[in-house]
């Protein structure tokens, strides 16, 4: 990890299958993180070539880093590529990739906000088989290799407020 606290709030209305929808989302944000390329889409300079930060650019690549990244039809190969320290997060990733349950959730972008060129504030709400359940969620990305990742401090956190809901006090592992 880079060292910061994970950023993620969460707001619902709809208490179990809420905390459900964490759990599901974990597992399907594990699940979400294994190899190699990136969509193209994702590659994005934060300075235009004139040398000015270009807002509307990055906060596509943004949310289509995001959207790759949380979406059931990316291949777990593909999805290491997608969030800071894909390779070092792997190992929990892939304890919950197995679940069946992480092809019902899926997370859309409502907001990319830009604290400095090389970090994104986003805002996005977890979906379980169509239906919103977890609404304005705050996360990160980062901007690194020359493309936008998702925050391996968002990912981070996902997990660990899975793992309190759960009532289990393990570690996860490369979110040390």
């Amino acid at each position: 990890m880079n060292g910061t606290s994970p950023v993620v709030t969460r707001t619902t209305r709809h208490g179990r299958a809420g905390s459900a929808v964490v759990a599901l989302l974990a597992a399907a944000t594990l699940a979400a993180c294994s190899s190699s390329t990136s969509p193209s889409s994702s590659a994005s300079t934060p300075a235009s070539s004139g040398g000015s930060f270009d807002t509307a650019s990055a906060a596509n690549a943004v949310k289509a880093a995001w959207t790759s990244f949380f979406s059931k039809t990316t291949p777990l190969a593909q999805r290491e590529a997608l969030v800071e320290n894909g390779s070092a997060m792997a190992g929990a990733m892939q304890a919950f990739a197995a679940s069946p349950l992480t092809s019902e959730v899926t997370a859309s972008v409502s907001g990319v906000t830009f604290p400095s060129p090389t970090k994104a504030d986003v805002t996005y709400s977890i979906s379980l088989n169509g239906q919103v359940v977890e609404n304005a969620m705050a996360g990160n990305a980062v901007y690194q290799g020359g493309k936008w990742l998702v925050a391996d401090t968002t990912l981070c956190g996902l997990l660990q407020l899975a793992e309190s809901q759960s009532g289990s006090t393990a570690a996860i592992p490369g979110c040390g």
